[in-house]
């Protein structure tokens, strides 16, 4: 089960389960967690310290990928081949 405002995992056994005359329920791995939604009124997206936020800024920014100088060369290598093989099947067709 996942915390209902910061999204991280909480393990069976602990955290809070908050039930509304609705129905509808809400887990909570802390009482920081709990109090942020239902005494303030916040949400989990907008504060920087949940695992919500963090998700929401990395698809923003997308995942920056630190490449190797064999990562590099494997890639234009690749790169090299697939024009390769374009130039052929466009000679082939002639």
């Amino acid at each position: 089960m996942f915390c209902t405002f910061c999204n991280h995992e909480v393990p069976k056994g602990t955290g809070t389960l908050y039930v509304k005359r609705d129905g509808t329920t809400y887990a909570f791995c802390s009482s920081k967690c709990r109090r942020n939604m239902l005494d303030l009124g916040r949400e989990g997206r907008h504060m920087e310290w949940t695992a919500k936020q963090v998700a929401l800024i990395h698809e923003k920014k997308g995942v920056e990928k630190k490449e190797s100088v064999l990562a590099k060369e494997i890639e234009a290598k690749l790169a090299e081949k697939k024009a390769k093989e374009a130039e052929a099947k466009a000679g082939a067709k002639k």
